[in-house]
Protein backbone atom coordinates (compact mmCIF):
# COMPACT_ATOMS: atom_id res chain seq x y z
CA UNK A 1 0.00 0.00 0.00
CA UNK A 2 1.63 3.67 -0.76
CA UNK A 3 2.16 5.82 1.75
CA UNK A 4 -0.92 8.03 2.71
CA UNK A 5 -0.39 11.58 3.50
CA UNK A 6 -4.65 12.15 4.10
CA UNK A 7 -5.93 9.20 5.68
CA UNK A 8 -8.38 11.10 8.27
CA UNK A 9 -10.08 12.20 4.88
CA UNK A 10 -12.72 9.95 3.61
CA UNK A 11 -13.85 10.75 -0.41
CA UNK A 12 -15.95 9.54 -2.06
CA UNK A 13 -15.61 5.89 -3.89
CA UNK A 14 -15.19 7.22 -7.42
CA UNK A 15 -12.90 10.44 -6.59
CA UNK A 16 -10.93 7.91 -4.19
CA UNK A 17 -10.60 5.51 -6.75
CA UNK A 18 -9.23 8.82 -8.97
CA UNK A 19 -7.39 9.95 -5.98
CA UNK A 20 -5.17 6.73 -5.59
CA UNK A 21 -4.72 6.72 -9.56
CA UNK A 22 -3.22 10.64 -9.08
CA UNK A 23 -1.36 9.55 -6.58
CA UNK A 24 0.23 6.35 -8.06
CA UNK A 25 1.28 8.74 -11.09
CA UNK A 26 3.21 11.53 -9.34
CA UNK A 27 5.06 8.56 -6.99
CA UNK A 28 6.02 6.93 -10.30
CA UNK A 29 6.71 10.46 -11.62
CA UNK A 30 9.00 11.23 -8.20
CA UNK A 31 10.56 8.29 -8.94
CA UNK A 32 11.73 8.58 -12.65
CA UNK A 33 12.53 12.28 -11.75
CA UNK A 34 14.85 10.61 -9.12
CA UNK A 35 16.54 8.33 -11.53
CA UNK A 36 16.91 11.26 -13.89
CA UNK A 37 18.84 13.10 -11.17
CA UNK A 38 20.76 9.79 -10.03
CA UNK A 39 21.87 9.40 -13.44
CA UNK A 40 23.51 13.18 -14.03
CA UNK A 41 25.23 13.12 -10.23
CA UNK A 42 26.83 9.18 -11.28
CA UNK A 43 27.02 9.89 -14.70
CA UNK A 44 27.97 13.21 -15.80
CA UNK A 45 28.53 15.40 -19.04
CA UNK A 46 30.81 18.26 -19.12
CA UNK A 47 30.32 20.34 -22.13
CA UNK A 48 32.92 23.21 -22.95
CA UNK A 49 32.22 25.73 -26.27
CA UNK A 50 33.59 27.92 -27.81
CA UNK A 51 32.22 31.06 -30.56
CA UNK A 52 34.49 32.50 -33.10
CA UNK A 53 31.41 34.82 -33.98
CA UNK A 54 30.78 36.23 -30.14
CA UNK A 55 34.34 36.14 -28.79
CA UNK A 56 32.88 37.83 -25.60
CA UNK A 57 30.99 35.02 -24.75
CA UNK A 58 34.05 33.17 -24.28
CA UNK A 59 34.96 34.39 -21.11
CA UNK A 60 36.14 32.17 -18.88
CA UNK A 61 36.25 29.75 -21.27
CA UNK A 62 39.28 27.12 -20.73
CA UNK A 63 39.52 25.99 -24.51
CA UNK A 64 41.86 28.38 -25.67
CA UNK A 65 42.38 27.74 -29.46
CA UNK A 66 45.72 28.57 -30.28
CA UNK A 67 48.54 28.31 -32.57
CA UNK A 68 52.16 26.27 -32.30
CA UNK A 69 53.51 29.00 -31.26
CA UNK A 70 50.88 30.00 -28.41
CA UNK A 71 49.02 32.61 -30.28
CA UNK A 72 45.38 33.04 -29.21
CA UNK A 73 43.35 31.99 -32.31
CA UNK A 74 40.08 34.72 -31.83
CA UNK A 75 38.91 34.95 -35.82
CA UNK A 76 38.70 31.09 -36.26
CA UNK A 77 41.24 30.81 -38.65
CA UNK A 78 43.19 27.08 -38.87
CA UNK A 79 46.03 27.21 -40.76
CA UNK A 80 46.36 23.80 -43.58
CA UNK A 81 48.80 21.46 -42.45
CA UNK A 82 49.68 23.67 -39.26
CA UNK A 83 49.14 22.18 -35.64
CA UNK A 84 46.73 24.09 -33.76
CA UNK A 85 45.99 23.37 -30.23
CA UNK A 86 43.01 23.94 -27.98
CA UNK A 87 42.48 22.62 -24.19
CA UNK A 88 40.37 21.51 -21.38
CA UNK A 89 40.72 20.89 -17.90
CA UNK A 90 38.11 19.14 -15.62
CA UNK A 91 37.83 16.67 -12.33
CA UNK A 92 36.09 12.92 -12.92
CA UNK A 93 36.06 10.29 -15.59
CA UNK A 94 34.57 10.01 -18.79
CA UNK A 95 34.14 7.28 -21.45
CA UNK A 96 34.18 9.48 -23.99
CA UNK A 97 34.36 12.85 -25.74
CA UNK A 98 32.77 14.04 -28.32
CA UNK A 99 34.25 16.97 -30.45
CA UNK A 100 32.44 19.36 -33.33
CA UNK A 101 33.66 21.78 -35.32
CA UNK A 102 30.52 24.32 -37.08
CA UNK A 103 32.22 25.72 -40.67
CA UNK A 104 32.01 29.35 -41.33
CA UNK A 105 29.53 28.71 -45.01
CA UNK A 106 32.11 30.34 -47.26
CA UNK A 107 35.41 27.94 -45.55
CA UNK A 108 36.05 24.56 -46.46
CA UNK A 109 34.96 21.85 -45.05
CA UNK A 110 37.04 19.70 -42.62
CA UNK A 111 36.66 16.54 -43.39
CA UNK A 112 38.95 14.38 -42.36
CA UNK A 113 41.19 16.64 -40.30
CA UNK A 114 42.53 14.82 -37.60
CA UNK A 115 43.05 15.33 -33.67
CA UNK A 116 45.02 13.92 -31.23
CA UNK A 117 44.64 13.71 -27.71
CA UNK A 118 47.20 14.39 -24.51
CA UNK A 119 46.42 14.05 -20.59
CA UNK A 120 48.49 15.22 -18.02
CA UNK A 121 49.55 18.38 -16.17
CA UNK A 122 49.96 21.19 -18.08
CA UNK A 123 53.26 21.87 -16.90
CA UNK A 124 54.45 18.22 -17.46
CA UNK A 125 53.61 18.71 -21.35
CA UNK A 126 55.91 22.11 -21.38
CA UNK A 127 58.93 21.51 -23.94
CA UNK A 128 62.29 20.06 -22.53
CA UNK A 129 64.59 22.21 -21.58
CA UNK A 130 68.39 21.57 -20.44
CA UNK A 131 69.15 19.28 -18.20
CA UNK A 132 69.90 21.13 -14.48
CA UNK A 133 72.79 19.70 -12.22
CA UNK A 134 72.76 20.10 -8.15
CA UNK A 135 71.49 22.69 -6.31
CA UNK A 136 73.51 26.09 -4.94
CA UNK A 137 75.09 25.23 -1.14
CA UNK A 138 75.07 21.46 -2.30
CA UNK A 139 78.19 19.56 -0.91
CA UNK A 140 79.09 17.01 -2.73
CA UNK A 141 81.99 13.93 -2.35
CA UNK A 142 83.55 12.03 -5.13
CA UNK A 143 86.03 9.60 -4.53
CA UNK A 144 88.40 11.38 -2.59
CA UNK A 145 87.92 14.56 -4.12
CA UNK A 146 84.53 17.48 -2.36
CA UNK A 147 83.10 19.81 -3.94
CA UNK A 148 80.53 23.21 -3.30
CA UNK A 149 78.26 24.05 -5.68
CA UNK A 150 78.77 27.85 -5.83
CA UNK A 151 76.98 30.61 -8.21
CA UNK A 152 75.92 27.23 -9.73
CA UNK A 153 79.52 25.81 -10.93
CA UNK A 154 81.12 22.86 -9.74
CA UNK A 155 83.90 24.28 -7.07
CA UNK A 156 86.79 21.87 -5.74
CA UNK A 157 88.13 21.56 -2.30
CA UNK A 158 92.19 21.57 -3.41
CA UNK A 159 92.46 19.26 -0.02
CA UNK A 160 90.62 17.88 3.10
CA UNK A 161 92.67 20.28 4.72
CA UNK A 162 90.80 23.67 3.34
CA UNK A 163 87.48 21.42 4.00
CA UNK A 164 88.48 21.29 7.64
CA UNK A 165 90.26 25.03 8.13
CA UNK A 166 86.62 26.52 6.81
CA UNK A 167 84.31 23.82 9.29
CA UNK A 168 82.64 22.69 6.25
CA UNK A 169 80.57 19.65 8.03
CA UNK A 170 81.73 16.34 6.53
CA UNK A 171 78.71 14.65 7.33
CA UNK A 172 76.98 17.29 5.35
CA UNK A 173 78.72 15.82 1.70
CA UNK A 174 76.94 14.09 -0.33
CA UNK A 175 78.30 10.75 -1.82
CA UNK A 176 78.13 11.08 -5.76
CA UNK A 177 79.65 7.49 -7.12
CA UNK A 178 79.09 8.62 -10.87
CA UNK A 179 81.15 11.42 -12.54
CA UNK A 180 78.23 11.56 -15.03
CA UNK A 181 76.27 13.10 -12.04
CA UNK A 182 78.95 16.27 -11.45
CA UNK A 183 78.97 17.03 -15.28
CA UNK A 184 75.44 19.30 -15.18
CA UNK A 185 77.34 21.74 -13.20
CA UNK A 186 80.31 23.63 -15.37
CA UNK A 187 83.51 23.52 -13.65
CA UNK A 188 84.65 26.62 -11.37
CA UNK A 189 87.43 27.63 -9.50
CA UNK A 190 89.30 25.74 -7.03
CA UNK A 191 88.23 26.37 -3.42
CA UNK A 192 91.87 27.15 -1.92
CA UNK A 193 91.43 30.25 0.45
CA UNK A 194 91.07 29.58 4.11
CA UNK A 195 90.25 32.49 5.05
CA UNK A 196 87.70 33.80 3.39
CA UNK A 197 84.30 31.57 2.35
CA UNK A 198 83.34 30.86 -1.58
CA UNK A 199 79.73 31.55 -2.01
CA UNK A 200 76.10 29.54 -1.26
CA UNK A 201 78.44 28.58 1.89
CA UNK A 202 75.47 28.19 4.77
CA UNK A 203 76.27 29.43 8.77
CA UNK A 204 74.07 28.63 11.97
CA UNK A 205 74.20 31.51 14.31
CA UNK A 206 71.92 31.79 17.51
CA UNK A 207 69.83 29.51 15.59
CA UNK A 208 69.20 31.66 12.57
CA UNK A 209 70.27 30.56 9.20
CA UNK A 210 72.38 32.69 6.62
CA UNK A 211 73.56 31.90 3.25
CA UNK A 212 76.75 33.64 1.70
CA UNK A 213 75.94 35.39 -1.83
CA UNK A 214 78.25 35.87 -4.86
CA UNK A 215 78.58 39.68 -3.73
CA UNK A 216 79.59 38.56 -0.27
CA UNK A 217 76.29 39.56 1.06
CA UNK A 218 75.14 37.34 4.42
CA UNK A 219 71.66 36.55 3.29
CA UNK A 220 69.10 35.66 6.21
CA UNK A 221 66.40 32.66 6.14
CA UNK A 222 63.32 34.60 7.72
CA UNK A 223 63.20 31.69 9.51
CA UNK A 224 64.30 28.39 10.30
CA UNK A 225 61.04 26.67 8.30
CA UNK A 226 62.31 28.78 5.37
CA UNK A 227 65.92 27.54 5.75
CA UNK A 228 64.53 23.47 6.12
CA UNK A 229 62.83 23.77 3.24
CA UNK A 230 65.83 24.33 0.79
CA UNK A 231 68.72 22.46 3.45
CA UNK A 232 69.46 19.65 5.54
CA UNK A 233 70.41 20.78 9.11
CA UNK A 234 73.64 19.26 8.49
CA UNK A 235 75.07 21.77 6.14
CA UNK A 236 74.87 24.83 8.29
CA UNK A 237 78.11 25.99 9.72
CA UNK A 238 78.38 27.03 13.45
CA UNK A 239 79.35 29.92 13.95
CA UNK A 240 79.19 32.87 17.09
CA UNK A 241 77.26 36.10 16.44
CA UNK A 242 81.21 37.72 16.13
CA UNK A 243 81.01 36.63 12.86
CA UNK A 244 77.97 38.54 11.79
CA UNK A 245 80.68 41.67 11.88
CA UNK A 246 82.58 40.18 8.82
CA UNK A 247 79.66 41.09 6.38
CA UNK A 248 77.14 43.17 5.55
CA UNK A 249 73.90 41.60 5.88
CA UNK A 250 71.69 41.72 2.72
CA UNK A 251 68.18 43.71 3.22
CA UNK A 252 65.67 40.54 1.56
CA UNK A 253 65.41 37.79 3.47
CA UNK A 254 65.32 34.51 1.70
CA UNK A 255 62.29 32.92 1.71
CA UNK A 256 60.65 29.41 1.00
CA UNK A 257 61.90 26.92 -1.74
CA UNK A 258 60.08 27.41 -4.85
CA UNK A 259 57.23 24.66 -4.98
CA UNK A 260 56.21 24.85 -1.02
CA UNK A 261 52.92 24.38 0.23
CA UNK A 262 52.60 27.26 2.95
CA UNK A 263 49.42 27.91 5.05
CA UNK A 264 48.40 31.19 6.79
CA UNK A 265 45.34 31.60 8.72
CA UNK A 266 42.34 29.38 6.98
CA UNK A 267 43.99 29.13 3.32
CA UNK A 268 46.81 27.30 1.53
CA UNK A 269 49.37 28.77 -1.24
CA UNK A 270 51.81 27.51 -3.27
CA UNK A 271 55.31 29.70 -3.42
CA UNK A 272 57.23 30.53 -6.29
CA UNK A 273 60.29 32.48 -6.26
CA UNK A 274 58.41 36.23 -4.77
CA UNK A 275 54.68 35.02 -5.36
CA UNK A 276 52.41 33.00 -3.79
CA UNK A 277 49.39 31.08 -5.76
CA UNK A 278 45.98 31.01 -2.69
CA UNK A 279 44.82 27.30 -3.29
CA UNK A 280 40.99 27.36 -4.89
CA UNK A 281 39.79 24.56 -2.70
CA UNK A 282 40.77 21.02 -1.05
CA UNK A 283 39.37 19.29 -4.31
CA UNK A 284 42.06 21.59 -6.25
CA UNK A 285 44.55 20.79 -3.69
CA UNK A 286 44.35 17.02 -4.51
CA UNK A 287 44.10 16.67 -8.04
CA UNK A 288 46.94 18.83 -8.60
CA UNK A 289 49.12 16.49 -7.56
CA UNK A 290 49.80 18.24 -3.36
CA UNK A 291 50.20 16.64 -0.30
CA UNK A 292 48.29 17.33 2.84
CA UNK A 293 51.68 16.24 4.77
CA UNK A 294 53.69 18.76 2.32
CA UNK A 295 51.89 22.00 4.36
CA UNK A 296 54.18 24.51 6.45
CA UNK A 297 52.55 26.70 8.73
CA UNK A 298 53.92 30.35 8.30
CA UNK A 299 53.32 33.65 10.61
CA UNK A 300 52.77 37.05 9.45
CA UNK A 301 56.31 37.86 8.97
CA UNK A 302 57.33 35.44 6.64
CA UNK A 303 53.96 35.15 4.31
CA UNK A 304 53.85 39.30 4.20
CA UNK A 305 57.59 38.57 2.04
CA UNK A 306 55.40 37.59 -0.44
CA UNK A 307 52.56 39.08 -3.18
CA UNK A 308 50.02 37.49 -3.52
CA UNK A 309 48.29 36.59 -7.05
CA UNK A 310 45.23 35.01 -8.49
CA UNK A 311 43.55 32.11 -7.45
CA UNK A 312 45.42 28.81 -8.26
CA UNK A 313 42.42 26.60 -9.84
CA UNK A 314 42.41 23.46 -11.66
CA UNK A 315 42.72 25.07 -15.16
CA UNK A 316 46.18 27.08 -13.75
CA UNK A 317 49.54 25.41 -14.43
CA UNK A 318 52.02 24.43 -11.89
CA UNK A 319 54.59 27.56 -11.20
CA UNK A 320 58.57 27.56 -11.56
CA UNK A 321 59.87 25.39 -9.25
CA UNK A 322 57.58 22.64 -9.52
CA UNK A 323 59.41 19.17 -9.38
CA UNK A 324 57.64 16.14 -11.15
CA UNK A 325 58.30 12.63 -11.06
CA UNK A 326 57.45 9.71 -13.01
CA UNK A 327 57.13 6.27 -11.21
CA UNK A 328 57.15 4.31 -14.47
CA UNK A 329 60.26 5.16 -15.96
CA UNK A 330 62.28 6.50 -12.51
CA UNK A 331 62.80 10.58 -14.21
CA UNK A 332 62.84 13.55 -12.21
CA UNK A 333 61.79 17.38 -14.04
CA UNK A 334 62.04 20.92 -12.55
CA UNK A 335 59.50 23.48 -14.01
CA UNK A 336 61.12 26.57 -14.88
CA UNK A 337 61.02 29.40 -17.20
CA UNK A 338 57.91 27.51 -19.15
CA UNK A 339 60.08 24.58 -19.99
CA UNK A 340 60.57 20.97 -17.50
CA UNK A 341 64.17 20.48 -16.97
CA UNK A 342 65.64 16.73 -16.28
CA UNK A 343 66.93 16.65 -12.95
CA UNK A 344 69.41 13.71 -14.64
CA UNK A 345 69.79 11.55 -11.20
CA UNK A 346 68.10 10.77 -7.70
CA UNK A 347 70.60 12.34 -5.56
CA UNK A 348 70.59 15.95 -8.14
CA UNK A 349 67.09 15.72 -7.60
CA UNK A 350 67.39 15.05 -3.84
CA UNK A 351 69.10 18.36 -3.68
CA UNK A 352 66.01 20.62 -4.92
CA UNK A 353 63.94 18.60 -3.15
CA UNK A 354 62.47 18.45 0.34
CA UNK A 355 58.96 17.22 -0.18
CA UNK A 356 57.32 14.71 -2.20
CA UNK A 357 57.31 15.50 -6.01
CA UNK A 358 54.06 15.47 -7.81
CA UNK A 359 53.91 12.44 -9.72
CA UNK A 360 52.68 11.71 -12.94
CA UNK A 361 53.12 8.75 -15.86
CA UNK A 362 55.83 9.46 -18.39
CA UNK A 363 53.17 7.91 -20.71
CA UNK A 364 51.02 10.90 -20.51
CA UNK A 365 53.45 13.00 -23.06
CA UNK A 366 52.25 10.41 -25.96
CA UNK A 367 49.11 10.46 -27.52
CA UNK A 368 46.28 9.21 -25.62
CA UNK A 369 44.55 8.74 -28.62
CA UNK A 370 42.65 10.50 -32.19
CA UNK A 371 40.05 10.44 -34.30
CA UNK A 372 39.00 12.10 -37.47
CA UNK A 373 36.37 14.31 -38.56
CA UNK A 374 33.05 13.66 -40.13
CA UNK A 375 30.08 15.67 -41.23
CA UNK A 376 27.09 14.44 -38.65
CA UNK A 377 23.07 14.77 -39.22
CA UNK A 378 23.46 18.38 -38.41
CA UNK A 379 25.52 19.55 -40.65
CA UNK A 380 28.58 20.37 -38.16
CA UNK A 381 32.11 17.83 -38.31
CA UNK A 382 32.90 16.04 -35.74
CA UNK A 383 33.94 12.58 -34.16
CA UNK A 384 34.07 10.49 -31.10
CA UNK A 385 36.83 10.00 -28.88
CA UNK A 386 37.04 6.99 -26.41
CA UNK A 387 38.99 7.54 -23.46
CA UNK A 388 40.37 4.66 -21.17
CA UNK A 389 40.13 6.93 -18.13
CA UNK A 390 39.98 6.73 -14.48
CA UNK A 391 40.08 9.04 -11.03
CA UNK A 392 43.65 7.19 -10.48
CA UNK A 393 45.10 8.92 -13.52
CA UNK A 394 47.19 12.02 -12.86
CA UNK A 395 46.92 14.92 -14.11
CA UNK A 396 42.99 16.63 -15.19
CA UNK A 397 44.74 18.51 -18.60
CA UNK A 398 43.48 17.59 -21.66
CA UNK A 399 45.09 19.07 -24.66
CA UNK A 400 44.08 18.50 -27.99
CA UNK A 401 46.11 18.52 -31.06
CA UNK A 402 44.46 19.84 -34.40
CA UNK A 403 45.65 19.80 -37.94
CA UNK A 404 43.85 20.43 -40.95
CA UNK A 405 44.16 19.20 -44.79
CA UNK A 406 43.07 22.65 -45.97
CA UNK A 407 43.14 26.26 -44.49
CA UNK A 408 39.83 26.73 -42.52
CA UNK A 409 37.50 29.06 -40.82
CA UNK A 410 35.16 27.63 -38.20
CA UNK A 411 32.79 29.51 -36.30
CA UNK A 412 32.17 27.51 -33.18
CA UNK A 413 33.78 24.94 -31.63
CA UNK A 414 32.21 22.35 -28.78
CA UNK A 415 33.21 19.58 -26.27
CA UNK A 416 30.99 17.25 -25.14
CA UNK A 417 32.18 14.75 -22.20
CA UNK A 418 30.49 11.64 -21.34
CA UNK A 419 30.68 8.67 -18.42
CA UNK A 420 29.08 5.54 -20.03
CA UNK A 421 26.19 3.83 -17.68
CA UNK A 422 28.53 1.02 -15.98
CA UNK A 423 28.82 -0.61 -12.94
CA UNK A 424 32.76 0.33 -12.98
CA UNK A 425 31.60 4.13 -13.52
CA UNK A 426 29.07 4.12 -10.87
CA UNK A 427 31.62 2.42 -7.97
CA UNK A 428 34.12 5.00 -9.42
CA UNK A 429 31.40 8.12 -8.96
CA UNK A 430 30.67 6.57 -5.35
CA UNK A 431 34.48 6.50 -4.62
CA UNK A 432 35.45 9.88 -6.33
CA UNK A 433 32.45 10.94 -3.33
CA UNK A 434 34.29 9.92 -0.57
CA UNK A 435 37.68 11.76 -1.68
CA UNK A 436 36.19 15.12 -2.09
CA UNK A 437 34.59 14.60 1.53
CA UNK A 438 37.60 13.12 2.65
CA UNK A 439 39.57 16.21 0.40
CA UNK A 440 37.11 18.77 2.53
CA UNK A 441 37.69 17.49 5.92
CA UNK A 442 41.23 17.31 5.30
CA UNK A 443 41.72 20.72 4.33
CA UNK A 444 39.90 21.77 7.48
CA UNK A 445 42.41 19.42 9.80
CA UNK A 446 44.99 20.33 8.32
CA UNK A 447 45.08 24.51 7.63
CA UNK A 448 42.68 25.33 10.71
Amino acid sequence: MFFDLTKEIKLEKNSYSRYRRLQALFYFFCFCASLYVAYFIFFPTQEFNFSFLMLTSNKGNALNPRTNDGTLITDGKFQAKQKSYFDASLVGSFSKIKLSFTPNRQSKKPDDSHIALRKSYRAFLYPEGNPIGFRDGTLIKNKSDYYLISDGKLRKFNSLATVAALNFPQTAFLSVESDDELKYNSPGEEISDTKNYPADSIFKINEEYYILNSQGTLKKFISSSAFHSIYDENIAISKNVDFLSNYVLAENPVGFADGSIVTYGTSAYIVSTNRIYPIGDPEIFINQGYNWSDIITVGGDEFSLYTKEKLFTLTSVHPDGTIFFTPDSGEWYRIENLRKHELPSKKIASSWLKKKPITVSAKSLEVLGGCDLKKDFFGNYSCLLPLNDTEDSAGKYYEFTFTTKDDLKIDNLNLLYEKNMTIQNLKLALRNMILKIKARYGIQTTVQ
